[in-house]
């Protein structure tokens, strides 16, 4: 079944000129992707008209918002006097850096997401949010709830045997599964990070499977296979009905189940209030948000390789065009384009 999904389209314009058209083939891969955008730029006549000639009918929202409007001027410094144990030069930081104004941007869009759907009578399955300036360069795909258990059971065995591994049942597995479910590429991806938090129950069980029940490896084979049921099923249950985000380098791409939705877009005015002691960088734009859902009651699936993650700071174009086309390998999923 055809899901429909939200699609939070924010941040300032900079490369949206370039960036568009690998947003319209990567991302609205059909008629049931609805774009709800907060841009900002210093020539929105221009490209209020660009997004929507370029959007067209996908689009259901659109605002711009000005970095110096009054609302949102007042909830960041009643926000920022909050924060506490925190110096006045990253105050100054958050302030003046798009760190919070984006989640506020993701709030707005999200508003009217549940606007839009109080009019129009329907609930969207899941909720993706990226960045104008970055580019996805391969599809997400959102229907893995019609995967059978046949679906599962095959995929994981493809990554046992693509990792060389002598059982499914392993953390390696459950956590590539997990970062790759969406799109096979994730999968071939090498010398990629992985990154994992885990606090929900029926996370703890999985891992209670694989870490728990050591199998002598020279017993009877029925037993492994046994083993390997148990974890498949587990797997199975746990993309169906378990409470996750994921996410690409922390915050750039990160998709979730429209339902857990709800209470991540408050960060956008509730940025600052979510601490914890294990994390001396609690205050920042992604441990905000990994906070924030781990509050929640949900799991963190976060993948990023060397290539991905070198955009965002040496960003290098021959990284990922080639004779101005875009590279089509399984090796990038996404960067930051920032010529």
């Amino acid at each position: 079944m055809q899901k429909k999904i939200a699609v939070i389209y924010t941040g300032e314009v900079r490369t949206i000129e370039t960036t568009i058209k690998y947003f319209k083939e990567n991302v609205l891969i059909n008629n049931d992707f609805h774009v709800f955008a907060t841009l900002q730029s210093n020539n929105i006549a221009y490209f209020d008209q660009f997004v929507k000639d370029n959007l067209g009918d996908h689009l259901k929202s659109i605002v711009w918002l000005d970095k110096n409007d009054e609302t949102w001027i007042g909830i960041r410094e009643e926000l920022i006097n909050k924060i506490v144990n925190v110096s006045d030069r990253w105050k100054d930081y958050l302030k003046n850096s798009g760190s919070m104004i984006e989640y506020y941007q993701i709030y707005l869009a999200f508003k009217n997401i549940e606007e839009y759907e109080k009019a129009n009578s329907i609930k969207y399955d899941y909720v993706m949010r990226i960045r104008c300036d970055l580019v996805l360069t391969h599809p997400i795909y959102f229907n893995w709830d019609d995967y059978s258990l046949d679906i599962v059971k095959e995929y994981l065995y493809d990554i046992k045997n693509e990792k060389n591994l002598e059982t499914i049942v392993c953390r390696e597995v459950f956590i590539t599964f997990m970062n790759s479910f969406y799109h096979k590429n994730r999968m071939l991806c090498k010398n990629i990070s992985y990154e994992n938090n885990q606090n929900s129950e029926t996370f703890k069980q999985i891992m209670n499977i694989i870490e728990c029940n050591e199998i002598d490896y020279n017993e009877i084979e029925n037993i492994e296979t046994n083993k390997e049921n148990i974890f498949i099923n587990a797997v199975y249950n746990y993309l169906l009905n378990g409470n996750y985000a994921v996410t690409l380098r922390k915050n750039q791409i990160f998709f979730m189940k429209r339902h857990l939705f709800t209470n991540i877009a408050e960060l956008g005015v509730t940025y600052g209030a979510h601490t914890t002691t294990n994390n001396d960088w609690w205050f920042n734009a992604e441990s905000q948000l990994e906070i924030i859902i781990m509050k929640n009651g949900m799991d963190i699936f976060e993948s990023v390789n060397k290539i991905e993650g070198d955009s965002i700071y040496s960003y290098n174009e021959h990284n990922y065009f080639e004779n101005n086309e875009l590279k089509k390998t399984h090796e990038i999923l996404f960067f930051l384009k920032r010529d």
